[in-house]
């Protein structure tokens, strides 16, 4: 797995245990810098930020849970 998919999937894990993370503890929990994978999964609607806060979309979810 590329290291994009690998970053993608550790989000959707901490965002499935965590519920919400600001920018800035995802930031923390991954050593992120770029955040184009935010908006990337963002415009898939995987998950969504609101007010600086992440969460998983219903379709996130969907595709955790699938696994």
């Amino acid at each position: 797995m590329s290291e994009f998919g690998e970053k993608a999937d550790i989000i959707l894990e901490l965002l499935s245990k965590e519920k919400t993370l600001t920018l800035e503890e995802l930031k923390q929990k991954l050593s992120l810098k770029d955040i184009q994978i935010l908006n990337f999964m963002q415009q898939g609607e995987l998950i969504e930020i609101i007010n600086g806060k992440l969460r998983l979309t219903d379709f996130g979810a969907g595709i955790i849970s699938a696994e």
